[in-house]
């Protein structure tokens, strides 16, 4: 009786593990993931500055060389419309250089890319920890089985976090609003939130 106990004891305490394990990782998942969206949320807005301010400073242009090209001489009025279009034109052409030397100089496509990538590991990784816990609430696996698979998993996901890109204190921020908790370490009350109730621990 008493080394049913002991090992009962073992199971309880591998459980608590791997229950911290499941909440760190669907934690890191969550940043990577918020960390895409706003990656790519940037890199559209980048794109779509890019056209617009290619398409209005070459309007300008267009207008200046329009105003300056008539044969007829220009009015008073007219030579002021020109000099504030050159204005406007120089302006939104400084802009367009800005744009398109932070599109040069961060690739934010390949930075959502790669934050998307690393959220779908930790996804996967996520559900294998899920099951894990799911079999040894289920009692269908032994202290040994349970080892192996915490030490297998435990590899695998140290090797996605030594290849993932830096998260951001915004993603951070967002994951912790869209999971209701700020903490990165876990409480029973926090893993319960984001544990099916079949899980969940009293």
């Amino acid at each position: 009786m008493k080394a049913i106990m002991d090992e009962d004891k073992v199971i309880k305490l591998l459980d608590s593990q791997i229950r911290n394990s499941y909440g760190n990782v669907f934690w890191t998942h969550k940043i990577h993931e918020k960390d895409a969206d706003i990656y790519r949320c940037w890199n559209n807005w980048i794109k779509i500055a890019q056209i617009v301010l290619s398409a209005i400073s070459t309007t300008g242009i267009i207008f200046i060389l329009f105003g300056v090209s008539q044969n007829t001489p220009l009015r008073d009025g007219q030579y002021d419309c020109v000099r504030w279009a050159a204005l406007i034109s120089s302006g939104i052409s400084a802009l367009l250089v800005i744009a398109n030397s932070l599109a040069k100089g961060y690739d934010l496509g390949e930075l959502s890319a790669s934050h998307g990538a690393t959220a779908l590991k930790l996804l996967d990784l996520r559900e294998e920890y899920l099951s894990l816990l799911y079999d040894i609430k289920a009692k269908t696996i032994n202290v040994e089985e349970i080892q192996e698979r915490r030490d297998e998993l435990k590899e695998r996901t140290l090797s996605v976090y030594a290849n993932a890109p830096r998260t951001t204190s915004r993603g951070y921020g967002k994951a912790s609003k869209a999971i209701e908790d700020g903490e990165p370490f876990f409480t029973k009350d926090s893993l319960n939130k984001i544990l099916p109730v079949d899980l969940q621990e009293e």
